[in-house]
């Protein structure tokens, strides 16, 4: 039997046991919004595993003195790890945990011996992720469009993590962009944790944002609840950074991009300019109530770090230079515009970088009233070298002069 079947008869098995299953359906629906189809599937094997509902686990567990199902875990565990699934030792672990959970919110905890505790704690990550270095994230920038730009420059200054970063709504920045960065954009509901988050925006996220903003009021959202991004999943955040890599022309190895390691580069560098307790506090995690700061202490101390962490040094005229190119869009006709991502996806799916078009001295001897014809992706290149933008033709190339 293929694992593709197997998948089809769990999810039989699985809506079967749920059907009329009270134990099973309440215990979901106690769940997060962030980790409920998580165990839903979890619990859909542990059903097909143990072939009892919920509620008979429920029945069982009452008249259970041999301590029964603290063994049925750690041998779901052990299941989950084998043919056909062959889950990682992670994965495995995040499941037999959600298990214990079930249990514990019918108030019939798993009591586990030390050596237990550890054998169903235990996991070791087969993958690592890549470390972005602050060379990388400006690599990654000259090749990135304004969308793309958005995720790795405010996500690198945020920290936050994805399903928090997608939920940035234009209300959460749009009060403070005015400041002069770092701004700090206040408390910030996380949800994974369920702790505030105090987040501030670099120089490099600041234009952006403002641009961003802009094209959301030229889109028609102007309600303070839009979110900024229109993403559907966090997964599309990965890939984002994942295609930068590759435009780019990073080799990150066998080495994991995930949205992730912005997250990883933002705690590293805040961590050697400042407490622990207070760079938990500005990315979203859990501090002891003792060790907390208040967020007004905050502002210097990113400060400080923001040389170790910003790649844009003359940022004072980018905001013209974002919106001129934004503007060039909208000249383009659409079936232009379209083949040109057309085309762009091909390149990044055959991993070909065209090399960048340099100007030519020979086209212009005495340095000035210089012309080129260059495509959107080599336009920033330009832009930053002192070239303006004269014209864009029917074929969507950009013409630019100096």
């Amino acid at each position: 039997m293929s694992k593709k079947e197997i998948e089809k008869k769990e999810k039989r098995t699985g809506e079967e046991s749920a059907r009329g299953d009270k134990a099973s359906e309440n215990w979901l629906a106690s769940q997060k919004k962030t980790t409920f189809w998580a165990y839903k599937t979890h619990w859909k094997r542990f059903a097909e595993f143990t072939g009892l509902t919920g509620d008979q686990i429920l029945e069982k567990r009452k008249n259970d003195k041999d301590f029964v199902w603290e063994t049925k875990v750690l041998e779901f565990k052990s299941w989950l790890m084998e043919k056909p699934w062959q889950l990682s030792s992670n994965s495995a672990t995040s499941a037999a945990q959600a298990i214990r959970g079930f249990f514990a919110y019918y108030r019939m905890p798993l009591v586990f011996q030390r050596r237990e505790t550890r054998k169903i704690g235990e996991h070791v990550r087969k993958s690592e992720d890549y470390r972005f270095s602050l060379e990388d994230l400006a690599k990654m920038d000259e090749v990135a469009d304004l969308e793309e730009r958005y995720v790795l420059r405010a996500g690198k200054s945020f920290g936050l993590r994805a399903g928090d970063f997608l939920r940035l709504t234009r209300g959460d920045v749009e009060g403070h962009i005015q400041n002069e960065p770092p701004i700090s954009i206040g408390s910030y509901r996380t949800q994974k944790e369920g702790v505030s988050a105090f987040p501030f925006i670099d120089t490099d996220a600041a234009p952006i944002i403002r641009t961003m903003l802009e094209k959301m009021t030229r889109e028609g959202r102007t309600k303070a609840s839009d979110r900024i991004l229109e993403f559907k999943r966090e997964l599309q955040l990965s890939r984002v950074l994942r295609r930068l890599v590759l435009k780019s022309g990073i080799n990150a190895g066998n080495k994991i991009v995930r949205f992730h390691c912005l997250r990883k580069f933002t705690c590293d560098h805040l961590s050697s300019h400042m407490s622990e307790s207070k760079w938990k506090l500005i990315i979203g995690k859990k501090t002891s109530e003792a060790a907390y700061v208040g967020p007004d202490t905050l502002r210097e101390d990113y400060k400080r770090a923001m040389p170790e962490t910003t790649f844009t040094k003359n940022f004072g005229d980018l905001e013209k230079r974002m919106r001129e190119v934004e503007d060039l869009k909208k000249q383009i006709p659409t079936n232009i515009l379209k083949r040109m991502q057309e085309l762009d996806m091909l390149r990044q799916s055959s991993k070909f970088r065209k090399p960048r078009e340099q100007p030519d001295k020979a086209d212009c001897p005495d340095g000035q009233h210089c012309q080129r014809i260059v495509t959107e992706t080599d336009l920033a290149k330009f832009l930053d070298d002192g070239w303006k933008v004269s014209a864009v033709l029917p074929s969507g190339s950009i013409v630019v002069d100096k």
